[in-house]
């Protein structure tokens, strides 16, 4: 190496890094600190060891040695901990190219430009910003595209040992391991990539050079399990192709058991495509062909049993049908019902109905007084283990059950309706209503339904509000509107 800081020094040195930040470090301080410009310096990383053997079997090592840190002569840097942040991940970046770039980012930080990196539109800041993309970018890959494969090892914990190998864009398997040290603190692990390997002993992660493919086990007795698993969620509705290489690119699907299987289920889309029009051209569009013309209450509940007018048919609930007074005043529009509802066939009979009967009792009104139903027939819901957790229905979902409630209310004819949430706010006024303020006095409109139509806030909504302050505002304009609903008549609103 040529005497970087001597009078005879050459107008160009060359530093062998060993391509971490640590050692770029050392090196750029003393550059700095003697002022050596960054054009003046030719970078390089010393290639990974690389073990190889001849014809005859020997092994030799290729690699050039990384330059020894020089004596900083009480050189010092001082530079703001974010911007250490931002270089040490830029640092990561495979190309030569980054390295004159934080030097330049470094130098002049140091010479007085504190606040260069607010300085968006500043071609080394843009550059610098380019490179930390990328090594995020990559992060995220790896997290995503790691799969480990069992091993027996006996000086492992549980005599097991975890091994998987990746090849990331940039050098990050360090940088990365501690994502993984906290994903899978309890399991031995080895992440082997060409540039080096972490492996983590449940006490500390250790780092050692990098090895080939070879080097990594090729499968596992899990493996025939997790594809068919993913065979078994793959959708050929939602293919694309386009976007699946940009998210999924191929130089990672030979570490992707999943992967090795991908041709054939691609070979195979037309036919399930085929297989899911059959099927969803057996359900009808809506529930209009499922609702008799005319029907009084009686034939409506009877009719609602063998509904299929969406697909929440399928999903393991029984239809909820509205009940109360054929010719009752007043009239209740929900949202769903819950689980407690699908249990038992009834509406509003569960925590939220417990809220309801409250407001109706302070409003002076009973069940018995009301018909009550809902805008989806269906619980919608999510599965986590044994418990059905409640998910919003969709707009279609309130589409293809309309004609369920046309047919009830027509049946009732009610004098003012009360719509309990968004969700039956906009199966009578649209996609574009909204939630009522809950400090303003509620206002009637008119609406096919009824002259007198009301929206307020779902007894759920109440349950979920975040702190008794919220739960008071909305309990007092669902009462409020309760009894504004009992108390008026007259001519219809406008």
């Amino acid at each position: 190496m040529q005497d970087l800081f001597g009078g005879g020094a050459a107008a160009r040195n060359r530093v062998v890094l060993d391509g971490t930040f640590a050692h770029f470090r050392e090196h750029v301080r003393a550059l700095v600190a003697a002022d050596v410009p960054a054009e003046d310096v030719e970078y390089v990383v010393a290639a990974p060891s690389a073990l190889r053997a001849d014809e005859g079997g020997a092994l030799f090592e290729t690699r050039e040695q990384p330059t020894p840190a020089p004596d900083p002569g009480g050189a010092t840097l001082s530079l703001p901990r974010a911007a250490v942040a931002r270089i040490e991940t830029a640092s990561h970046h495979r190309s030569d190219a980054v390295w004159r770039t934080l030097h330049r980012v470094v130098a002049r930080i140091a010479g007085g430009e504190r606040d260069l990196l607010d300085d968006s539109l500043d071609p080394d800041v843009v550059a610098l910003t380019r490179f930390e993309k990328a090594i995020r970018r990559d992060a995220h890959k790896m997290h995503a595209f790691v799969r480990f494969r069992r091993l027996e090892d006996d000086d492992a914990r549980g005599g097991e040992r975890f091994v998987a190998w990746y090849q990331p864009s940039h050098r990050i398997v360090g940088r990365e391991a501690r994502f993984f040290r906290e994903r899978f603190p309890s399991m031995d692990w080895s992440i082997l990539t060409p540039d080096g390997c972490a492996h983590w002993n449940g006490a500390r992660v250790v780092l050692t050079p990098g090895v080939d493919r070879d080097a990594a086990p090729k499968d596992d007795d899990w493996e025939a399990l997790w594809c068919d698993y993913y065979a078994s969620i793959f959708n050929p509705a939602r293919v694309k192709l386009d976007a699946m290489r940009a998210e999924m690119p191929k130089k990672f699907w030979h570490t992707l058991p999943e992967t090795q299987q991908m041709e054939s289920l691609l070979a195979d889309v037309p036919r399930r495509l085929e297989e899911m029009r059959r099927n969803s051209r057996r359900m009808a569009d809506s529930a209009a062909a499922f609702v008799p013309g005319g029907a009084d209450l009686s034939a409506l509940r009877e009719a609602l049993a063998s509904c299929e007018g969406c697909e929440l048919c399928t999903n393991g609930t029984r239809a909820v049908a509205g009940e109360g007074r054929a010719n009752a005043r007043i009239a209740l529009l929900g949202e769903q019902p819950g689980d407690v509802e699908e249990r038992s066939g009834r509406p509003f009979v569960g925590p939220a109905g417990e809220e309801l009967g409250e407001a109706l009792r302070a409003a002076g009104l009973t069940r018995e007084d009301l018909y009550v139903t809902n805008a989806v027939k269906h619980f919608r819901h999510d599965l986590r283990g044994k418990r059905r957790i409640h998910k919003r229905p969709t707009v279609e979902h309130v589409s293809r059950c309309q004609p369920w409630v046309d047919a009830e209310l027509a049946a009732v004819e009610p004098e003012a309706l009360v719509c309990l949430g968004v969700t039956a706010g906009r199966a009578v006024f649209g996609p574009t209503h909204r939630a009522p303020d809950p400090n303003a006095a509620p206002t009637p409109r008119s609406s096919r339904y009824a002259p007198r139509t009301f929206t307020t806030f779902h007894p759920a909504a109440i349950l979920r509000a975040p702190d008794e302050a919220r739960r008071e505002r909305l309990r007092s304009h669902l009462l409020a509107t309760l009894r504004r609903a009992s108390q008026d008549r007259g001519a219809p609103v406008r």
